[in-house]
């Protein structure tokens, strides 16, 4: 047993720590970086996503027009999805660039998205949420990689708002840096692992339709180094986002996310091939396979654990610090009043986040397949 316990420790070890200080250290002899190049020109394509945004759709199509664009020609091209209010109407008003392909049913993301691909002229498309603004150089920060010939594609760097950021917003942001500070260090090695829906641009010859049930932004992302090319992080390239200040639908998201997420990966497991993929197999298997299965490994360390009461002092006092943290955490999940209390979000957060993706996992197994759904906003 002691065997078994240690083995879900040192994972888990890994997974959290260990991977992040082996990327530091390989990155310290490794000379993997694109040649970045603000001269060229291109023609860009914006593809974005929108179901009910007429509260957002007016301030994002500016906010697109607004970036330093004046080396490139933009398209913009709104896909609304089945939209009930006047989000097509507001997007076809704000300027001449922008084409709205309207769907008069909510058809879902994917479909949407598919479509959209099929309409996009330009020779980068760049992808992005609705609610997502970017500062004026985002553009040419992300364009700028792609004089390189080996890199296929770039993804940008999300700020969370801080603008009445709750509990939920303050850990997500934690969690955010702590992410990409792993795409800076993973770039200089063998690439990026994925992209984030919220900002990422691709060379359009590399896109391809997604498949229903499977996470966008990670299929063509991950597409690109099928392809033989490199995705890269670029920290410049930012978009601010709100973060929902609401449990339940922060759960929801997590859960979808890994649902799609896990199906996409299973759809791309030859890339977990070191002997074809190298570096990028171990990044892939460490970011976003063994992530996934934190909770099993969770799980795993805490019931090995309780069968190890009889043996050293550090088994009792590391289950006795397990019971704690899982105790606070369910108790501020309770009594929200506990969230005030320094420290008590952080177990809340980190268990919220591990619930929803071990619920991920399990609608897999399930054969649940999301393809529509609703944007998380407080005021829906």
């Amino acid at each position: 047993m002691d065997a078994i316990f240690w083995f879900f420790f040192g994972a888990l070890v890994f997974s959290f720590v260990g991977y992040g200080v082996l990327l530091v250290l390989i990155g310290f002899v490794t000379k993997n970086k694109s040649k970045k190049s603000y001269a060229n020109g291109y023609d860009v394509s914006f593809l974005v996503c929108a179901h009910n945004e007429s509260a957002v759709i007016k301030e994002k199509i500016e906010n697109i027009n607004l970036q330093t664009n004046d080396k490139h020609k933009v398209e913009i091209i709104i896909v609304s999805d089945g939209s009930t209010d006047n989000t097509a109407e507001l997007a076809r008003s704000v300027a001449d660039n922008v084409t709205v392909l309207e769907a008069k049913d909510h058809i879902g993301k994917l479909e949407a998205l598919n479509w959209g691909l099929s309409e996009c002229k330009g020779e980068i498309i760049v992808f992005s949420d609705a609610n997502s603004l970017f500062p004026e150089a985002t553009l040419n920060e992300l364009v700028s990689h792609f004089n390189d010939e080996s890199v296929g594609g770039v993804c940008g760097q999300i700020v969370v708002s801080s603008e009445k950021q709750g509990w939920i917003g303050k850990a997500e942001s934690i969690y955010w840096r702590y992410d990409q500070a792993l795409k800076i260090a993973e770039t200089k090695v063998g690439g990026a692992v994925s992209a984030q829906g919220s900002v990422y641009a691709i060379r359009r010859e590399l896109t391809s339709p997604v498949l229903e049930g499977c996470a966008d932004d990670f299929v063509l992302s991950v597409g690109v180094v099928t392809k033989g090319k490199k995705l890269v992080f670029e920290p410049n390239a930012m978009t601010y986002e709100h973060v929902t200040n609401k449990v339940y639908k922060e759960f929801d998201r997590r859960v979808r996310s890994t649902e799609m997420g896990w199906r996409g990966l299973m759809l791309f497991k030859e890339l977990l091939n070191p002997f074809k993929y190298g570096w990028y197999s171990l990044q892939l298997f460490s970011h976003k396979l063994l992530r996934r299965l934190n909770p099993v490994l969770l799980i795993g360390l805490l019931l090995s654990n309780a069968l190890l009461l009889d043996g050293h002092w550090f088994y009792q006092a590391f289950l006795a610090c397990q019971v704690v943290f899982y105790a606070i955490a369910l108790l501020t999940m309770l009594f929200p009043f506990l969230r005030k209390v320094p420290g008590f979000n952080i177990p809340t957060f980190f268990v919220m986040g591990h619930a929803a993706m071990a619920m991920g996992i399990i609608n897999v197994c399930r054969g649940k397949k999301v393809s529509k759904w609703k944007p998380v906003r407080d005021d829906a």
